[in-house]
């Protein structure tokens, strides 16, 4: 009877390594900075955000120039000034000052919008594409090694090439 014990724990313990052998993780990365440079749908909204962020700045510059010029010829001219010119004058470049503000601020928001316009449909094809790699590999896990949470990784678990060779297969982002 030990006999047939020792062979039914030894028949448990083969079992049991099967088990944890067949429920080994697949595991690969992304270098989502490469992706994103190579496919050329990012590349173009890129290339328009770098065209808007521009055109602002430019906006902004002849502004503040304006500002700035507006500010200097009331240096030049403030000692000769009345008390209540100077500081109606003072009230004007406050205001200016302020709209400015206003007019970078808006800027901004509108430069935020539009990299989400630009940007959503593109990381939504790069997602999906990703995600049909996972489940056609069976992989539990794919990261991205451009987080820089990777430390170190076996170069056959990089599937940057995979993604992009299918993202350049079909290359609009609505895909």
């Amino acid at each position: 009877m030990s006999i047939s014990r020792m062979g039914m724990a030894a028949a448990l313990v083969l079992l049991s390594a099967g088990t944890v052998q067949a429920q080994v993780t697949r595991v690969g990365y992304v270098n989502s900075n490469q992706v994103l440079a190579e496919y050329g749908p990012a590349q173009d909204a890129r290339q328009g955000l770098e065209t808007a962020q521009q055109e602002a700045e430019s906006e902004l510059r002849l502004l503040n120039s304006g500002l700035q010029a507006a500010l200097d010829e009331y240096e030049q001219q403030a000692m000769t000034m009345t008390p209540e010119a100077r500081a109606a004058r003072e009230q004007e470049l406050r205001n200016q000052q302020q709209a400015l503000q206003r007019r970078s601020q808006e800027l901004d928001v509108q430069w935020q919008e539009r990299q989400t316009e630009l940007l959503q449909p593109i990381m939504e094809r790069v997602t999906a594409v990703i995600e049909e790699i996972r489940v056609e590999g069976g992989y539990a896990l794919i990261l991205d090694s451009a987080s820089q949470a990777i430390l170190a990784g076996d170069p056959a678990l990089d599937l940057t090439q995979e993604v992009l060779t299918r993202l350049q297969a079909d290359p609009t982002p609505g895909g």
